[in-house]
């Protein structure tokens, strides 16, 4: 009998059943509205914040109701905050300038950063000013867009918002939108994004959830792995929204 052959043949049988058990490499993405770090109970808490997005354990994690030198919030830097409390580089997009301190989103990731910039949204009735930031960058030696926004609170205000984001966006690009939109799947706003990505927290069944105002799309270069929203008693009480998390692959 020729152990050597049947040794050989084991091991390369070992390496194939390791290769086909692999796991596909993921990415995955957090949207929270933190609601400037006030929980229901009132009380300012940075830390449960941190808490809530270190659990998520996600690659790229896109918060709203940022604040940074704002009175409210004792003139605390948000985005430097979370930046040195997580250990990952943050991307801030100022939206509204007030109190001497800056109000909007911010980027949070580990993967290198290409490029990023804030686009001003439209506000047709001069109310609370929106934008849409973009953050670049490399994730498996390709580029992802990753589009970080807070719409408006009145239809027509997220309709021209929706469709000025829809212009940043190329769709034969690897696209993540997250963010806090201010209305649910079936609104007409929500209709302009489906109609060039994919929702990323619909449940397999296909149900969908129509109070759902935050959301992940993703674009045709992904394939949605899991969905799902952090509903347990920190996140109920952190935040007056629930974090949303979405897990995709490449195609």
């Amino acid at each position: 009998m020729n152990f050597a052959r049947i040794a050989g043949v084991a091991l390369v049988l070992a390496w194939t059943d390791a290769a086909v058990a692999a796991p596909e490499t993921t990415l995955t993405v957090l949207t929270y509205n933190i609601h400037h770090g006030a929980g229901r109970d009132g009380k300012l808490d940075l830390e449960r914040i941190a808490r809530v997005v270190e659990s998520a354990k996600a690659d790229v994690v896109c918060l709203q109701e940022m604040d940074r030198n704002l009175s409210r919030t004792n003139r605390e830097d948000f985005p430097a905050w979370f930046e040195k409390r997580l250990g990952i580089k943050a991307v801030f997009g100022c939206n509204y300038k007030f109190d001497d301190g800056e109000y909007g989103v911010a980027f949070f990731t580990k993967l290198p950063i290409v490029s990023s910039a804030n686009t001003p949204l439209p506000n047709p009735k001069n109310v609370e000013p929106r934008g849409c930031l973009r953050v670049t960058v490399q994730w498996e030696g390709r580029e992802v867009d990753v589009f970080n926004t807070h719409m408006g609170l009145k239809g027509p205000e997220r309709e021209e918002q929706a469709a000025a984001v829809v212009k940043l966006i190329d769709p034969k690009r690897p696209i993540i939108l997250a963010g806090d939109m201010n209305e649910g799947v079936e609104a007409p706003g929500l209709k302009q994004f489906l109609a060039v990505l994919h929702d990323a927290l619909t449940p397999p069944e296909g149900s969908k959830d129509s109070k759902r105002i935050d959301h992940i799309l993703v674009s045709d270069a992904f394939s949605v792995v899991d969905g799902r929203v952090m509903d347990n008693d920190e996140t109920r009480i952190a935040s007056d929204h629930l974090p949303r998390v979405a897990t995709v692959t490449a195609k």
